[in-house]
């Protein structure tokens, strides 16, 4: 079974949550992220993406387009624009896209899980692309980023979910 835990989120300060969210990283080039991060100084973009910190050209993979992540991140923490929960919990999320809804839970999962084929691999990435994740996430000391997992339906597991989404969420926004 697959080692499944609760952790202490950073996330944003409340009223700042529609200001800083971006769309996963690798939907943008760097130019596409460079335009959707103008104009919105506390977008995620300039974390997920640092490069459009520097200069267009400027080599993306470079050490200091990684601190540069590193240092937007613990800026804004510090300028309170993310917060960081007390005590960890287990996160409930939900999209909604063209009337479609997906839920799921955010938990931190075990990489040796993952080597040892407990949570099996269901796409191939390219080995660059995870090495610059690596590399960003050692820089920022944090996943900026999820990974989607799949879990078999457990009733436990639905029912919970549904008596959590009765309640308020605590972001909610387009």
């Amino acid at each position: 079974m697959a080692d499944i835990r609760p952790f202490c989120a950073i996330r944003p300060a409340k009223g700042m949550e529609e200001k800083i969210a971006a769309l996963p990283y690798d939907v943008y080039s760097s130019e596409e992220a460079r335009e959707a991060a103008k104009d919105r100084p506390n977008s995620f973009l300039y974390i997920d993406r640092p490069e459009i910190n520097f200069e267009p050209g400027h080599d993306i993979y470079a050490p200091e387009v990684y601190q540069c992540a590193h240092d937007r991140l613990y800026d804004m923490i510090a300028r309170g624009k993310f917060i960081q929960d007390k005590k960890p919990y287990y996160y409930i999320y939900r999209l909604t896209m063209a009337g479609r809804k997906q839920t799921g839970f955010v938990a931190c999962a075990s990489i040796w899980d993952y080597e040892a084929q407990i949570i099996k691999k269901h796409e191939n990435t390219r080995a660059e692309k995870e090495a610059d994740r690596i590399r960003h996430v050692d820089c920022c000391n944090a996943q900026t980023g999820p990974i989607f997992l799949a879990y078999r339906s457990k009733q436990v597991l639905d029912d919970l979910m549904e008596r959590i989404k009765t309640g308020e969420p605590v972001y909610d926004f387009v």
